[in-house]
């Protein structure tokens, strides 16, 4: 790793505060979209650069050879036109990267690329993307939007004014200036992770120099993953470790702009290191899975205050709960969130409290199998954890049975790879899933410690005492949101 990139472990954890602040916002580079069958700016151009005469090997400077082609064509875009056409006008879809990154809580999304695959991710995800790409589109608002899209060079759709040659750069301040102002403004105020950008777009580097020039110690802080760089195949030393030397000047030159990098072996790595951002932020949120008729050697009231206790200290850690209000569980849990709340000042929301009772009816004609199980994985997708409590109810002949329903939940999180925490203590089909996950430990606990064996054990042991319990259950929590 170079000296001057930052840890993974320091990325995933300050980049997944803004997260939860709401502050996150991403800029996607050309880059992002090669892994999706899109080809990066030199092969785009190649053929441009080969009618010119040139050497692709040789070109680094893009823009100008677009201008060059522009000026071969007495001033005519057509042909770059019909090559943006030919290369990016076919739909592709979004990679596992876009996927991730529209399952997160970022509503601002910046790029340079020509093609769809953000807007398309983010639609995938069900959420309502505002596209725009033109100075018209800047001065109305979709409706119930979830996302903005600021496309600053142009979409595939409008390819005949896509910023590409030295023209379009140098007239861009002039007729699209209000897209570098917006720019400026969420720089100033959002904190960007940069993907597949490589820094050197004239637009971009303007903006964050004007940035710094305003701000200078008082920058927000930014990200950027970049590839480190490898030695080639019958690459001499001194020329790969004067590549490593150019990176960490680089690298260290991002850091006047306060853009720190994290570094990884492959482009694949990308996606990794997503999924690790999006599984801590997820871990900030816990789906309770309980229900019962009855509580077994549990007093009632012994049972309502233990939930109620759980509940009140998993929102004292800022952690959201999610649940189904199970008959006999949630009410007792939310009334335990409710109460931290209210002691706290803090208002009511789903940033800390997310109910969907499950809708039972007196009357009319009940819900489906197929729709409660979609149910169930609409708040199953919103959490990275899942406490299984007690699990009981009384089959139509009157006789107490396991819950069905909390083995369903208990397969749908498996299968979303929440980490499913049963509290086998409490009995019922919680004893069953403890007693299941237990002889899968290693598989849902890969780098636990003896510690944390330990204190699965506890949970699963009915002489454990509802203090003790509500202790160990946080141990365990507290170790999976730092994993």
């Amino acid at each position: 790793m170079s000296t001057e990139a930052i840890p993974e472990e320091q990325f995933v954890r300050e980049f997944t505060k803004e997260l939860h602040s709401r502050n996150a916002a991403a800029f996607i580079g050309a880059g992002f979209s090669m892994s999706a069958g899109y080809v990066n700016w030199i092969e785009l151009l190649k053929g441009v650069i080969t009618d010119l005469g040139l050497d692709p090997k040789k070109e680094h400077d893009l823009v100008s050879v677009a201008q060059y082609s522009v000026n071969k064509a007495g001033g005519n875009k057509n042909a770059l036109t019909r090559t943006i056409l030919h290369n990016i006008g076919i739909a592709k879809k979004p990679t596992t990267g876009h996927e991730i990154l529209a399952s997160l809580p970022i509503h601002t999304f910046w790029t340079t690329n020509y093609d769809k695959l953000i807007e398309t991710s983010l639609e995938d995800a069900k959420k309502v993307p505002d596209v725009k790409h033109t100075l018209e589109q800047l001065s109305t608002t979709w409706p119930n939007r979830d996302a903005v899209v600021y496309k600053m060079h142009g979409d595939i759709s409008d390819s005949t004014n896509a910023v590409i040659c030295k023209d379009d750069y140098e007239q861009y301040p002039f007729k699209m200036g209000q897209f570098a102002s917006l720019l400026k403004g969420d720089l100033i105020e959002k904190t960007f992770l940069f993907l597949g950008f490589s820094f050197t777009d004239p637009n971009i580097d303007f903006i964050l120099s004007r940035v710094r020039a305003v701000l200078e110690d008082n920058q927000r802080e930014h990200y950027c993953i970049q590839k480190k760089v490898t030695r080639n195949k019958g690459e001499k030393k001194t020329d790969f470790e004067y590549r490593q030397l150019k990176q960490d000047y680089f690298i260290r030159d991002l850091k006047r702009k306060n853009i720190q990098t994290v570094e990884v072996d492959t482009y694949d790595d990308v996606p990794r290191l997503l999924e690790k951002v999006a599984t801590r932020f997820k871990r900030s949120s816990i789906f309770v899975s309980g229900a019962a008729v009855e509580f077994g050697a549990w007093k009632p009231n012994e049972a309502d205050t233990f939930l109620g206790d759980l509940g009140s200290s998993i929102s004292k850690k800022n952690i959201r709960i999610v649940t189904g209000s199970g008959v006999g569980i949630g009410g007792a849990m939310i009334n335990g969130a409710l109460e931290h709340l209210d002691k706290a000042g803090m208002a009511i929301s789903e940033e800390h409290l997310m109910m969907r009772p499950f809708p039972h009816t007196a009357s009319g004609k009940p819900a489906s199998k197929g729709r409660w199980t979609k149910y169930r994985q609409a708040m199953i997708e919103h959490a990275g954890i899942a406490l299984f409590l007690f699990g009981n109810k009384k089959d139509r002949s009157g006789k107490l049975v396991e819950s069905a329903g909390m083995r369903e939940e208990f397969d749908l999180c498996v299968a979303s790879g929440v980490v499913p925490l049963p509290v086998g203590a409490t009995g019922y089909m919680a004893q069953t899933l403890w007693k299941e996950v237990d002889g899968r430990f290693d598989h849902f606990f890969p780098k636990a410690t003896a510690a944390v064996r330990r204190s699965f054990e506890a949970i699963g042991n009915a002489k454990t005492t509802p203090k003790k319990l509500q202790e160990e259950i946080h141990k365990i929590i507290h170790y999976l949101q730092k994993d």
